[in-house]
């Protein structure tokens, strides 16, 4: 599953390692709006999911595990009715024992309501959901996997894994930018199918029909530019955080070379006049300073980027 809702890491949350695991682009995007259980259940009805614009299939219902047991239940109570009719009174107790003892588990093997909706949530969820291996065009396949080459890169940062970027912020948007993406793609993949199969053989630019192809043509570039610059702003806050993050990690280098400063202090003493002067120790520290306020500037820019990921509702095109 995409996975597009796949939880972020926070400081000190078991979720770091879900967070730097890949998103498939071909894995199903399901809208991050939809219940827990909902997601879940999506999860794992991978081989029943309808295409955005295919036909929905005949909502099924889970296994009945009781279906058997609720059948020697009334068979049962059949040959304790026979043994009631034949002035057997023992054999109908039995019966009736035997009946009475399998109830539990007719009871127990019925689907409940939430394996219900769950066996039915291909159905009832459909639209909510998005195949990218059959609802996106192949002409924007490259962009799509351009949107979740941008999420892989930010999940799997180790300053959202530690909590140095805004990991809470970044949990809550990233879910629903990779839903709006996906989801814009398949429903602009839906529209040209559409007006292909309307078109059938009279070609685009046959003058009696162009004016009205050319308008829709318009509306669909339109809709992809917009696509293109929403992963656009992705890609910017993955290329902050990929630079904060190497940045961190030369931080981390840094503070253990410091570490060594004093081993190399003492390699220095008492070997007499050197080029090196004697506050060695101390242009090291400086050197190690500037690489530590370079890490810290670059995570400040990569927080600053991820607050920019608005809620979809709330961006609007730039003018």
């Amino acid at each position: 599953m995409d996975g597009a809702d796949a939880p972020l890491a926070r400081p000190g949350d078991d979720s770091v390692r879900r967070a730097a695991t890949a998103l498939d682009s071909a894995a199903v995007v399901v809208d991050p709006e939809l219940p827990k259980e909902r997601r879940d259940a999506l999860a794992r009805a991978t081989g029943k999911l309808a295409p955005y614009r295919g036909p929905v299939p005949e909502p099924t219902l889970p296994v009945n595990g009781a279906r058997g047991c609720a059948l020697l239940v009334g068979v049962a109570f059949v040959f304790a009715v026979l043994g009631v009719a034949a002035d057997n009174p023992v054999f109908a107790s039995m019966m009736i024992m035997l009946a009475a003892s399998g109830i539990p588990f007719v009871l127990a093997g019925r689907p409940n309501s939430r394996e219900i909706a769950a066996a039915r949530a291909p159905v009832t969820e459909h639209r909510r959901y998005v195949l990218p291996s059959s609802d996106i065009d192949a002409d924007h396949w490259k962009l799509w996997k351009r949107a979740v080459d941008a999420r892989n890169r930010i999940a799997g940062a180790g300053v959202v894994s530690e909590g140095r970027i805004d990991s809470v912020q970044i949990a809550e948007v990233l879910p629903h930018r990779l839903w709006d993406i996906a989801q814009r793609l398949a429903r602009l993949a839906e529209v040209r199918a559409k007006q292909r199969e309307i078109l059938g053989d009279v070609a685009p630019d046959d003058p009696d029909v162009a004016q009205a192809v050319a308008r829709q043509l318009r509306a669909q570039e339109l809709t992809l530019a917009d696509v293109a610059r929403r992963v656009s702003d992705l890609e910017n806050v993955a290329g902050l955080v990929d630079a904060a993050d190497l940045a961190a990690r030369k931080e981390a280098i840094v503070r253990e070379l410091n570490a060594l400063d004093d081993s190399h202090a003492e390699l220095l003493a008492g070997i007499g006049d050197t080029d090196l002067d004697a506050n060695v120790t101390q242009r090291l520290a400086d050197d190690a300073t500037a690489v530590i306020d370079q890490a810290r500037r670059a995570v400040e820019q990569a927080n600053e980027a991820a607050l920019t990921l608005a809620p979809p509702e709330d961006d609007q095109p730039a003018g």
